[in-house]
């Protein structure tokens, strides 16, 4: 019975695919993201998951879900900012038949419905609108459901994992998120940190998607530890998503058996973003460079004791090119 039961969840696309073990990451801030996450599944009380954009915040809900002892029912997963307000309603609620012009014959289940026995991901829950987060707050309240049009409540067993890039705190003061929804929401919570946080980790995402995109270029075996540490000092402002996607860039640019930097540069090239930080950075380094050559010089002048010629022919330059560089300092 349970294994047909999966077979028609697999079929509706209701299964969570990413386990705990998916989410890459040996650094401080991801490895106790991971403990709270293991920690949290075995409860079952509502999670509310931070994080920018990016960051994998439904792989970390997906895991949660896998880890819990709801695993074997429904995860059902809907984006609160996808939908219009009247869609949203009737996507989260279901319902009867002759609701509305265009409802379906026989009405529809809604999203909490279907979690029945799992887990529903409301991702992007600050875009809900005021509205719908009365009627959310309910939900958590009474562990029931009215379908729009419907004149019976139905008891649902859910549990709910909202996520946010927004600062829903902040929201909350300027009146655009209930008050009492947000202390609802926020009883367990866990903040993803961003790459440039966990910087430590972009080697080990850069050799699983590697991996993982191996056939979008077969030849590719390979990246060296140039290329590799080159892609470390940016600070992916699109976490994790940017990474996937200038690594499968690179992937298809790449024309040899192992990615090197100049494979790296030319990808990064096509990039509007990247191609600026790479422009401040060659400012910066032509400037710390600078900032050297300058230091080196009055240094070596004072310990000569400002007699310019011992310390032009130390320096291997002729007197007046020194004269006319400390002139400029």
């Amino acid at each position: 019975m349970e294994r047909n039961i999966r077979k028609k969840l697999s079929a509706k696309g209701l299964v969570a695919k990413y386990n705990i073990s998916d989410i890459i990451g040996k650094s401080k801030a991801c490895l106790s993201m991971k403990r709270k996450a293991v920690k949290y599944a075995l409860t079952e009380s509502t999670i509310l998951i931070t994080g920018e954009s990016g960051t994998g915040k439904e792989m970390l809900v997906q895991s949660i879900h896998n880890l819990s002892v709801r695993a074997q029912g429904p995860f059902v997963a809907i984006n609160c900012a996808a939908l219009p307000e009247n869609l949203l309603e009737s996507e989260l609620f279901g319902y009867v038949e002759g609701a509305f012009t265009g409802a379906r014959r026989g009405g529809r289940q809604g999203m909490f419905e279907l979690a029945h026995g799992g887990t529903l991901f409301l991702d992007e829950i600050g875009e809900m609108p005021l509205p719908l987060q009365s009627r959310i707050l309910r939900v958590l309240q009474e562990r029931e459901v009215m379908p729009l049009g419907g004149e019976a409540v139905i008891p649902v067993d859910v549990r709910i994992i909202a996520a946010t890039n927004k600062n829903l705190a902040t929201m909350v003061t300027e009146g655009s998120f209930r008050n009492d929804l947000y202390y609802r929401l926020n009883i367990l919570r866990i903040h993803i940190p961003t790459l440039v946080d966990r910087r430590e980790d972009i080697p080990l995402l850069i050799k699983h998607f590697l991996t993982s995109m191996h056939d979008k270029n077969p030849r590719v075996t390979d990246i060296t530890k140039e290329a590799v540490d080159y892609l470390v000092k940016f600070d992916w402002l699109g976490n994790i998503r940017q990474i996937a996607n200038m690594m499968e860039r690179i992937l298809l640019l790449t024309a040899g058996n192992v990615i090197t930097i100049a494979d790296v540069r030319d990808a990064c090239e096509d990039d509007d973003r990247m191609n600026a930080k790479i422009g401040e950075k060659e400012n910066k380094d032509i400037g710390d460079l600078t900032q050297m050559e300058n230091n080196l010089l009055q240094k070596t002048l004072e310990e000569e004791n400002f007699n310019y010629t011992r310390a032009a022919k130390r320096l291997g330059i002729h007197r007046t090119t020194l004269w006319r560089r400390l002139k400029k300092i």
